[in-house]
């Protein structure tokens, strides 16, 4: 099975970018860096490093940071929107076909329905799933009791990435959020 944290087990979420609020987006973007310009930085460097070994020179007495900044200077991203991010919390991608952002790093999950086949093994964050039966009922439902058979924890986006008003176009938070760490949920905050 793909797309699931190795070490928690916790599969990898899936989101519409069209879900989280503009400000958290425009975050992710001006923050994010391209793929490409990681991976073309890194062959760049293993270059460099092959060509020492093969000569006898050591690669730590090598001005790398010329042969980058000339890389930086000349490189063209593919302009498809591709995205990574990462901070203290989060390890996003965003794929460059608009289809969604994967959360592969949360201090949050929920329980969602399957993202197959479209990213095998991660979880629909827009196609969450109540598996406790809450909203009410004294008892879950089959279709609850089945859910919580087949799901499985899905990390999430936390409730800063939602707008918070209720206005009719407001991005709100689409599922119950948890937190990884004590298994707590966490309620978002009204203003």
């Amino acid at each position: 099975m793909t797309n699931f944290d190795e070490k928690t087990g916790i599969r990898y979420g899936v989101i519409s970018p069209h879900a989280v609020s503009s400000e958290a987006l425009d975050d992710v973007y001006q923050n994010g860096t391209d793929p490409a310009y990681e991976y073309g930085q890194q062959e760049i460097l293993n270059e460099i490093k092959t060509l020492c070994e093969d000569n006898g020179l050591n690669f730590d007495r090598i001005d790398t940071d010329s042969f980058i900044d000339e890389y930086s200077n000349h490189f063209e991203g593919s302009g498809d929107g591709q995205t990574d991010y990462s901070d203290s919390e989060y390890t996003l991608h965003v794929s460059g076909d608009n289809f969604g952002i994967f959360v592969m790093k949360s201090p949050y999950y929920t329980y969602t329905h399957n993202c197959s086949p479209c990213a095998p093994g991660a979880g629909d964050l827009n196609n969450p799933i109540d598996v406790d039966g809450a909203g009410g009922k004294s008892e879950p439902s089959p279709y609850q009791l089945f859910a919580s058979s087949c799901t499985e924890k899905t990390y999430c986006l936390g409730p800063e990435w939602f707008d918070k008003e209720t206005r009719e176009y407001s991005r709100n938070i689409p599922y119950r959020v948890f937190r990884v760490d004590d298994n707590s949920e966490v309620l978002p905050v009204k203003e």
